[in-house]
């Protein structure tokens, strides 16, 4: 949530970039379009930094600990360390330059942000309540103590993580992002098919059921791996090529209509319901649903504990997320390049992050179908 900000404005460069590119108005080899694209890389394009740092020092204030920003800049410098370690290359005049490989510091960080963050925070945790840090005496000021009271966690940090990259590349040849990438990849590779996405849908709309917000618990989990596959597709435009379509695109598909669940369709149907009650909850419903927020019909109606709506519930968002397998088979509807994470009206993501109008269109075009359903 902490780059939630950070990822809007980088993507309202790339909207503008490549809306200017579709007009005729520049070329992508060109340098206008080199200019706009560049905040993006700069913000979409870093995540991962931003990630380590927020996941760093929200761990740090829950766990109490006094310098929730020592450990987040901890956190942060042992990320481009094992991430991104500064290395020197030769340039084509025979000059040489210390650079950042930025290959990890987008979505392919992510995993190895994540568990560098949970993972330093527990060290400086441990060493905290053990007592092993540089204690100052009280006369020196609270922000120079902090300084020093995490300099030996952080030795510990750096020395776990430091020796693991280390390791693993010069034996293996690879380093820990990429590992980390392909050991998620095996789960991943279940998930990424048309029945093993259809049940991450089922799943969330089953929690929601129950009460328990599904839509977060489920694509909150696998956002990494939705980040990771769109930011990965802003590469391939940046450079002039077609996104490519990855099951793992559809995660957010089972709330795309009116919410989780795809309940538009029933709002409209209830606007003319004979039962003063539902009628109400659906006029008070309406404006939300355009939204994608639908917990007054969820509650209201109410589709909780309710078995006879809670078919169409479940059914609704697996024949949507099938019907837009199909449409990016036929080639109707293009794969996301823009990252969009926020709540948006029916349509308008699907816009954003495609500059597509079929996909803007597409939600609409199911209203009818999730009535009869």
């Amino acid at each position: 949530m902490t780059g939630t900000g950070i990822t809007l404005v980088g993507t309202v460069f790339m909207i503008v970039a490549n809306l200017l590119t579709y007009s005729g108005l520049i070329e992508t080899d060109g340098v206008v379009y080199s200019l706009l694209v560049k905040p993006y890389n700069m913000t979409c394009g870093m995540m991962s930094l931003v990630i380590v740092f927020g996941i760093a020092y929200v761990s740090a204030k829950l766990n109490r600990l006094k310098s929730p920003v020592s450990a987040g800049i901890s956190s942060l410098l042992i990320f481009i360390l094992v991430a991104a370690p500064a290395q020197t290359v030769t340039l084509a005049d025979g000059s040489t330059m210390t650079v950042l490989d930025t290959t990890c510091l987008g979505g392919g960080g992510i995993f190895t942000a994540i568990i560098v963050a949970l993972v330093t925070v527990k060290i400086i945790t441990f060493c905290t309540e053990k007592n092993i840090v540089v204690k100052l005496p009280d006369v020196v000021p609270e922000s120079l103590s902090s300084s020093f009271t995490a300099m030996i966690p952080m030795f510990f940090s750096l020395l776990i993580f430091y020796g693991i990259s280390e390791v693993l590349e010069r034996a293996f040849g690879t380093t820990l992002p990429l590992l980390i990438m392909y050991l998620l990849s095996i789960p991943l590779g279940a998930l990424n098919s048309a029945p093993g996405i259809v049940i991450a849908g089922i799943v969330a709309c089953l929690l929601c059921f129950t009460g328990i917000h599904g839509s977060m618990v489920v694509c909150i989990s696998l956002l990494p791996f939705y980040m990771e596959a769109v930011l990965a597709n802003a590469q391939l435009v940046t450079q002039g090529l077609e996104p490519v379509f990855s099951l793992i695109l559809l995660l957010f598909h089972h709330a795309a209509v009116g919410g989780t669940g795809c309940t538009l369709g029933l709002v409209l149907l209830g606007l003319k319901s004979r039962s003063k009650q539902i009628k109400a909850i659906c006029k008070a419903s309406v404006i939300p649903s355009f939204f994608n927020i639908n917990e007054p019909v969820v509650f209201g109606m109410p589709i909780i504990y309710n078995p006879i709506l809670g078919i169409p519930y479940i059914l609704c968002p697996v024949v949507y997320v099938l019907l837009n397998y199909a449409g990016y088979a036929l080639g109707f509807l293009k794969a996301p390049y823009i990252l969009m994470l926020a709540t948006t009206p029916v349509g308008v993501a699907d816009f954003l992050q495609t500059l597509s109008w079929t996909n803007a269109v597409f939600p609409y075009l199911f209203i009818p179908v999730s009535m009869l359903l």
